[in-house]
Order: structure tokens, then C-alpha cells, then sequence
């Protein structure tokens, strides 16, 4: 199990920053559906986190990035980053809203979890998911709760 070196905050440097990404790619931090569909964190600070996933190999039947794969991808970005914020305490994810917007049959899909509201006990995140040439794919928000427990 992954447990961060230290908290997410704002006063946390770049080089902090840059080894907890390094910690995030590796295979115990990232998780089983991530680590098959390819996802890899790429920036990370107090107010967001980014991460991109290949289309290759997370299609529909359609040849489309699967929708659930925006889902996937805005849910690892945005949990991990509030369980990051929240010093390494279990993070619950209470609401999730994905809308569609425009359709990738290749490269990479880069997702941008911003925060939009941290409280004691509420984390919610706008997640906005682009292809390479910058155009938006979909828009999800995610709320996680975080539990007064650390991870076990």
C-alpha cells in the first residue's frame, strides 16, 4: 500500500512535489485497474493533479476511448489527490458526474483534476479530460469524503 512521504500542502516545493509523483507511478501506489490501463501521474501540486491513459487498449467496441475510461482516470487523479491533501487518510469517493463531449480513437487522454472545493471532510474535484491537440473530451466532478481513519 502507498503512504505519502509527507502532505500535500500548500508550502509543499517542487522537488517534494517531484518525489511524490515518482511514488505515485510506482506499482504498489497505483493500483490494479490503472497499472492495466496504463495511466501515469505527470504533475502534481496542492491544487491539482494531472495523468494521462492511452487510448490504445482502453477502447469500446466501437474503436472509442471507453467512457468508463474517463471515469477511471478523472476517479484515480482526483482520489489520489484528495488522499494526498488530506495527509494520507482514507479517501471514499460520495458522488460522480461524467459528461461526454468529444470522442478519441487514438493517442493519449490527459486528465486535470483541479479542486474546486477542500474542506475538513469534503474533497470536490473538476476533472477535464483533452486529446493532444488540446481539445476538451469530457468533464467529470467527483466529491470524496475523507474518513477520519488512515489506510491500514
Amino acid at each position: 500500500m502507498f503512504i505519502p512521504a509527507a502532505s500535500l500542502s500548500a508550502h509543499t516545493t517542487e522537488d517534494q512535489c517531484r518525489e511524490m509523483l515518482g511514488q505515485l507511478n510506482s506499482p504498489e501506489a497505483v493500483g490494479a485497474l490503472a497499472a492495466k490501463m496504463g495511466i501515469e501521474f505527470t504533475e502534481l501540486s496542492h491544487e491539482h493533479a494531472t495523468g494521462a491513459v492511452p487510448v490504445t487498449g482502453n477502447t469500446q467496441p466501437m474503436g472509442l476511448f471507453h467512457g468508463g475510461g474517463h471515469v477511471v482516470l478523472a476517479e484515480s487523479l482526483a482520489s489520489m489527490h484528495s488522499f494526498l491533501i488530506s495527509g494520507g487518510k482514507n479517501v471514499v469517493g460520495v458522488d460522480l458526474n461524467a459528461t461526454h463531449l468529444r470522442a478519441a480513437r487514438d493517442g493519449t487522454v490527459t486528465g486535470r483534476a483541479e479542486v474546486l472545493h477542500q474542506g475538513r471532510t469534503i474533497v470536490s474535484h473538476e476533472v477535464k479530460m483533452t486529446d493532444a491537440a488540446g481539445r476538451l473530451l469530457s468533464i467529470v466532478r467527483i466529491t470524496n469524503m475523507i474518513l477520519k481513519t488512515e489506510p491500514k
